[in-house]
């Protein structure tokens, strides 16, 4: 029966190696944003955007954080299987239109109650 050769292994102290580069990993992102929840393969729903008139140094994103990066999700899940996903995306038509009719919105509101308070005052 022949015996086997043993082989002896060199084991590194890898606090004693000298670094070969850094390795930097910058995800894509979108200069105009919407967020949207998801049920399963259902459509996107959107629930958030940026806003044209927020300053460029200003990051946008959603507080339980979703940034506006690219694969930026939060996948939640139920009992019986359905699970809702929260994600960024670059903004679409539909997000676009969303956005104006809030400003609109926005602004109706703001007229009416200032027109109310010249109205009161006189």
């Amino acid at each position: 029966m022949a015996k086997a050769k043993k082989t002896q292994k060199e084991v590194v102290d890898a606090t004693q190696l000298e670094p070969v580069g850094e390795i930097k990993f910058t995800p894509e992102k979108y200069t105009e944003c919407e967020w949207c929840f998801q049920f399963d393969e259902d459509a996107p729903q959107v629930f958030a955007w940026t806003d044209d008139n927020t300053p460029i140094e200003e990051e946008p994103k959603v507080i339980f954080t979703v940034t506006n990066t690219k694969g930026s999700y939060i996948t939640f899940s139920n009992k019986e299987g359905k699970s809702f996903k929260i994600f960024a995306r670059e903004l679409s038509e539909e997000g676009k239109e969303l956005r104006t009719q809030q400003k609109e919105l926005t602004e109706t509101m703001i007229n009416n109650l200032e027109n109310e308070s010249e109205n009161t005052e006189a």
